[in-house]
This record gives C-alpha cells, sequence and structure tokens, in this order.
C-alpha cells in the first residue's frame, strides 16, 4: 500500500514541528579515572543554545532530561524517515521495526459494524459553536460540514455523523459513510483549522491511530484538508469517494 503525500502531509508538518523544538545529540559512553558512565552529548538545541557542543552525565540532571529529549527527537526523525519511505512505495523491510505499530486483522468495516456505529450518531460531547448549521435534523459544526453532507446525500450515500469509534480511545470521525452494494463503511474526516498548532496537533495524532489500527487513507478513511488558500472542492472529494469504491472492488 502507498500512501500519498496529500494522506501523510499531517502527520510530517507536525513531526518537523515538533523535531524544531528538540535537541539534536547522542548518547554516548565515556571513561573517566577508569571507570565507564553514560554521558549526552548535545550537539544543537535552538532552545537553549548555551547546552550546544557540551557533554552531560545520565546520572543527574540535566543530563537525564536531555538523554530523554535526544531519544525522542531520533524516534521521531525515524519516524519521519519511515512516513516518506512509506509515501514513495519503498519497502521498510530493511529498518528496525516500525513505530506506526498496525492491526494485521483490523476489524470488517461492513454494515454490521455500520449499525453499531450509527447507534452513536451525534454523540460528540464537545459543545458545538452558536453558528452550527442544522441539516437532516441534525446541527453540523461548520458549513463545509454541510457541504460535505449534502455531497453524500446527492450520491446516494448512508451515512453518520459524529458516531463515537474506539481505535486506541473513543474519536468521533465527521462522517461514517456505508456502500450496501460492496458491504463496506469508510470514514471521512474533515480537516479545515491547519493553521492552529493544537488542532495540527491532535489532527496529526489522529492520522496516526488511523494508520495503527490498519486503516488506509483512500481506502478505508478520506481526510479533506481546507485552508484560506484552498476552499473545499466537492467535485475532487466525489472523484476520491469513486476511486474508494473503485479501490474496494478491486479488493473484492
Amino acid at each position: 500500500m502507498v500512501l500519498s503525500m496529500e494522506h501523510a502531509n499531517l502527520r510530517l508538518r507536525y513531526l518537523n514541528e515538533r523535531l524544531a523544538g528538540l535537541p539534536s545529540g547522542r548518547i554516548m559512553a565515556r571513561r573517566s579515572h577508569g571507570k565507564s558512565y553514560e554521558v549526552v552529548y548535545i550537539r544543537s538545541f535552538n532552545k537553549m543554545p548555551s547546552l550546544n557542543k557540551r557533554y552531560f552525565s545520565m546520572n543527574r540532571e540535566p543530563g537525564r532530561t536531555l538523554a530523554a529529549l535526544v531519544k525522542e527527537a531520533n524516534d521521531v526523525r525515524h519516524e519521519i524517515s519511515e512516513i516518506r519511505h512509506y509515501v514513495n512505495g519503498v519497502s521498510t523491510s530493511s529498518h528496525r521495526p516500525s513505530t506506526l505499530k498496525r492491526r494485521s486483522e483490523p476489524r470488517a468495516l461492513n454494515g454490521d459494524f455500520y449499525k453499531e456505529l450509527k447507534k452513536t450518531e451525534d454523540s460528540n460531547t464537545y459543545p458545538k459553536p452558536a453558528n452550527a448549521i442544522e441539516h437532516n435534523g441534525i446541527l453540523m459544526r461548520t458549513k463545509s460540514e454541510v457541504l460535505l453532507a449534502q455531497l453524500l446525500d446527492r450520491l446516494g450515500l448512508e451515512y453518520a455523523y459524529e458516531s463515537c469509534l474506539d481505535i486506541g480511545g473513543e474519536i468521533y470521525p465527521d462522517f461514517t459513510v456505508y456502500i450496501p452494494e460492496i458491504d463496506k463503511v469508510f470514514f471521512i474526516e474533515y480537516m479545515g483549522a491547519l493553521s492552529n498548532p493544537k488542532y495540527l496537533y491532535k489532527a496529526g495524532e489522529r492520522f496516526k491511530r488511523y494508520i495503527e489500527e490498519g486503516y488506509i487513507p483512500g481506502r478505508d478513511v478520506i481526510f479533506i484538508c481546507e485552508t484560506d488558500d484552498q476552499a473545499l472542492d466537492t467535485q475532487l472529494i466525489a472523484s476520491q469517494i469513486n476511486a474508494l469504491i473503485m479501490a474496494n472492488t478491486c479488493i473484492g
């Protein structure tokens, strides 16, 4: 499976921003007076440049904290590299075990699954804005979500709005869509506040949780991004949905 940059861009953007706040360095062993002990060497740390080019013992602070940050930075770099390989269709079999732990057998996204999620429709308790818009008896948070619902109506697809999905914790996909002709459920995630750092962080975490659960972007979930420079394109989204249907038909 090849993950397009369009789908992976959220996670990569978040990881690069996270990496910018972490130190670059390495953990090594040093000897002093005949004894060996571990130290962390800080090559560069933008937040605290006074620590650059210095060694710190891991037996005391700030060495312990710095070592944890260096390890985190290394993990982030590895995940960035892995996602880029993943995007480009390059095998990662020669790399160390993935930080994106995927289930070998994700739960079947079929009609029975949809019936369960439909029961929890509109169950997200996060407060809706004062300007929420009603569509088919449900208050939707944004005008763009209403446009997506209207598109699904025109396509004749069944859907549930903000049902409760448990994938390593509860999340509420904007739309859970069911295609009875092929007995297939997929999710639509609308992301329209990417300029907000907190929103971007949560979006990246949500993307990762879908991957960890074994759900594949373009086959099981569609991520739709809207920015000030790029308005919602319902024609493009309809094409994505058609491509998803074809992909699942080919899978059989």
